[in-house]
């Protein structure tokens, strides 16, 4: 799995000149104000691995992904940005640029690259404050949908709606299509020309038989094939006209059976579509609530998006806890959601009685279509025709109106059925008058019967196939689709049980000993459907849900966290690190401690790298992740130069080091006395020395001699052995004086040897304090109670400390 070696970037949102972070592959603790750049870098990975940053990839800010505001606004116009990652896996590493024109280069084209980008958008990277909680006060079925989205369940999911969605329409066609009613159309013209059913071959070909037996034609009807060479045989071009006409009216005649079959459903249809209008329509704040769901989830955009990031609600700018507001909002969303469901089963009733009517509508504009309709002759027959249209039309009108008009009482809009059935009988009766009106030429009614029968026949088997086809592609995708949520379910069941189980490990372990514990990620359904996923736990024995509801916003974001690591272990496959940026902002002291501890312990094999503008934070756990092997670094800014790193006690006493073997002094008393300086702080810190209070920043700025006191007092009312050892005073002495005057504008020159001197000395009084087998220096939080003794994290340095 990848980790990083090194970074540089430049020009990149508040990082002007080139800062470089050589990493090495270690976790990184990173200190920084606010303002001088830490998220910069979150931005920059951010935008390296997904093209984008989110939070600024808005209207307001910029139309382009956020690259408008990617660019440091202090750089030259024509000079370009980057940020540069190597990896540990050469393969991957890349420099990805942005122009002064905002057109993005990257120096690795490889397949291997693209395909580890890829894989890697789909893992958790990437932590920042904002989003900390947002899983955990998520709706229901926003829960659900993000976490399928992150453990790849979402193709699954569509998968799954898909079968859903096209087994639903294949049932609403065979519905609509009433295959049954054309069958029975069908056989009705068969057994008026056969005398007989016909529903298989073996029957049509022996009522075809029989009905030809009177011509003695010397021939067997076995196949479609011999019924058109019969038909062709005993044909005759004089009764063509005759023939039309017949034909003509059966057409009339089996078109309109056909809607008089779905005359009944269509009715159906529109009572339950009249009764849930009506619904809507006796409570009109339904139709308010509506309208407003909109403007929620905008607002829940925003929110989420972080474009408001103060406690106010953006709408009536009244005060408002953030993470309470958009709870609210997502609980109001939720509800309303319901309301859009029933809408929405609304709109699909309406769809379904539009698509029966608009079936049949077509059905009678084909018949409408005869050549026969622009005789005079027949234009009674059209305008009848047209008037069954018409009352069809009526219900599509009804489909158009909106909540605020009345919608006809099933009982004022329909079809008159009575005399839909007088028109087909007259139709019928007409086709058999024409056929008997030749009587004497038996040889015509069997050719004009056989024929009817034979094109009845055809339609017939067509109209069963599909159907047989089609129920068949139901009874399939029923079969597969109630396997497939099983196999989902339990899919998803056994992974939530796990993923439950690191997302309540990590939460106890940050919060030990309280009364939240059993943390669970739990599936809900609905009508056999998977809706959503809520967070169940128990509060002082009893199951409870949601946890806004009885947790404060420390645990809250502390559940969030969990959540976050959980996913980092669960789904991570190509990197093994992640960036945290400001996540500790609402955590008390106690909390902090712990979540360091959590990643120092159960996140040792990953890189982390951690950003924070807690000071307290920062200095609570910079020596225990130093000893761990973690690298320290101090973010500052300047408009001169942006984001810079502030060079640590270690690449001070590296810098000193170097400028005894150049024999240069230039600054060398200075780089000293600083080093003293950051190095006493932490003695003092751990061994509790008391100074002198101080205000703010020059609480920080301490000087060496002031904290040499500090310690010196207290470890001489605590034993000799230390104070004797650690010998303060000779440090106070000509080192410090030299320290102190060189780092200065003075007259007096040092030599080397000087420094020397002075180096040594200060060495050996810090030596004192520090282990160099753990890498720790004594503190109180290993003092052995028993010895009483002030030890360092390993034990093998210690001195006699009294209580």
């Amino acid at each position: 799995m990848a980790k990083i070696k090194s970074i540089n970037i430049s020009g990149l949102r508040g990082i002007k000149d080139l800062l470089p972070l050589d990493l090495n592959k270690k976790s990184v603790l990173i200190y920084g104000d606010n303002g001088t750049g830490k998220s910069s870098l979150t931005d920059a990975f951010e935008w390296f691995f997904f093209d984008q940053i989110g939070h600024l990839s808005n209207e307001e800010i910029g139309r382009r992904k956020g690259r408008d505001a990617l660019r440091n606004i202090f750089i030259p116009d024509v000079e370009g940005c980057y940020i540069e990652l190597k990896f540990n896996d050469s393969n991957f590493d890349n420099m990805k640029s942005l122009s002064s024109s905002l057109s993005i280069s990257i120096s690795n084209i490889s397949d291997e690259f693209n395909n580890y980008i890829k894989a890697a958008q789909s893992e958790n990277l990437i932590l920042r404050y904002r989003d900390l909680v947002q899983f955990v006060i998520a709706s229901k079925t926003e829960k659900l949908t993000e976490l399928q989205k992150i453990i790849g369940f979402s193709e699954v999911a569509n998968v799954r709606s898909l079968l859903k969605k096209n087994a639903g329409r294949i049932a609403r066609t065979i519905k609509n299509a009433n295959y049954d009613n054309q069958k029975n159309v069908q056989q009705s013209i068969i057994i008026e020309n056969l005398g007989r059913n016909a529903h298989i071959e073996e029957h049509f070909f022996g009522g075809s038989n029989e009905l030809i037996k009177q011509l003695k034609l010397d021939t067997e009807i076995k196949s479609q094939t011999d019924i058109n060479r019969v038909l062709k045989q005993i044909e005759s071009k004089e009764d063509t006209e005759l023939l039309d006409q017949i034909n003509f009216f059966t057409r009339i005649w089996e078109v309109l059976s056909e809607v008089e079959g779905n005359v009944d459903n269509i009715q159906e249809s529109y009572s339950a579509y009249h009764i849930f209008f009506t619904k809507f329509q006796e409570d009109p704040e339904k139709i308010t609530k509506l309208q407003l769901l909109a403007l929620f989830r905008e607002g829940q955009s925003v929110l989420n998006n972080d474009i408001v990031q103060n406690d106010y609600c953006p709408l009536c700018q009244q005060e408002k806890n953030k993470i309470e507001l958009i709870q609210e909002l997502n609980e109001r969303i939720e509800e309303l959601e319901q309301l859009a469901g029933e809408k929405r089963q609304l709109d699909e009733l309406g769809d379904e009685l539009k698509q029966q009517v608009q079936s049949n509508i077509r059905t009678i504009e084909s018949l409408l279509k005869e050549k026969r309709f622009k005789n005079e002759e027949y234009e009674k027959l059209n305008k009848q025709i047209e008037g069954f249209k018409k009352s069809l039309n009526e219900f599509t009108e009804e489909l158009k109106k909106k909540f605020t008009a009345k919608l006809a009482e099933p009982s004022e809009i329909k079809i008159d059925k009575i005399e839909l059935a007088k028109f087909v009988q007259h139709a019928k009766v007409t086709s058999k008058a024409l056929t008997d009106s030749k009587s004497s030429n038996i040889k015509f009614q069997i050719y004009t019967k056989l024929f009817q029968a034979s094109t009845a026949y055809i339609a017939y088997q067509r109209i069963e196939k599909e159907q047989d086809v089609l129920t068949k592609q139901q009874v399939t995708l029923e079969l597969i689709y109630e396997d497939f949520i099983k196999r989902q379910e339990e899919a998803l069941n056994e992974f939530l049980a796990m993923f439950s189980q690191d997302i309540n490990d990590y939460y106890t372990t940050m919060n030990p000993n309280e009364k939240v514990k059993n943390i669970k990620l739990v599936p809900l359904k609905k009508n056999d459907e998977m809706v959503g996923i809520t967070i169940e736990y128990s509060f002082f024995d009893e199951t409870k849900t949601p946890p806004i509801a009885y947790l404060s916003e420390s645990h809250i974001n502390c559940l969030g966290l969990s959540f976050f690591l959980a996913s980092v272990k669960a789904f991570n496959k190509e990197n093994e690190f992640f960036i945290l940026d400001d996540v500790i902002s609402s955590f008390d002291r106690s909390h902090r401690a712990r979540f360091a501890k959590l990643l120092a312990d159960k996140f040792s094999d990953y890189q982390v790298i951690l950003l924070t503008h807690e000071k307290e934070f920062f200095e609570l756990v910079s020596s225990d992740v130093k000893s761990r092997g973690w690298s320290i670094k101090n973010f500052t800014w300047s408009k001169e130069s942006g984001t810079g790193v502030e060079k640590g006690t270690h690449g001070l006493e590296e810098r000193i080091h170097k400028k005894f073997e150049e024999k240069n002094t230039d600054g060398l008393g200075n780089d000293i006395r600083v080093y003293t300086e950051n190095v006493m702080k932490e003695v003092a810190f751990n061994i509790e020395a008391n100074v002198a209070f101080r205000y703010n920043e020059i609480n920080e700025r301490r000087m060496a001699p002031e904290l040499l006191d500090a310690v010196h007092s207290r470890i001489s009312k605590k034993g000799k052995g230390l104070k004797e050892k650690a010998n303060i005073p000779r440090v106070k002495g000509m080192p410090m004086f030299i320290g102190n005057t060189t780092s200065h504008d003075n007259k007096y020159n040092e030599s080397i040897e000087d420094l020397e001197v002075m180096w040594e000395d200060i060495k050996k009084t810090i030596h004192t304090f520090y282990c160099n087998n753990c890498k720790k220096f004594i503190s109180i939080k290993y003092f052995d109670n028993v010895e009483n003794r002030i030890r360092c994290g390993c034990g093998n340095l210690s001195y006699d400390w009294k209580k």
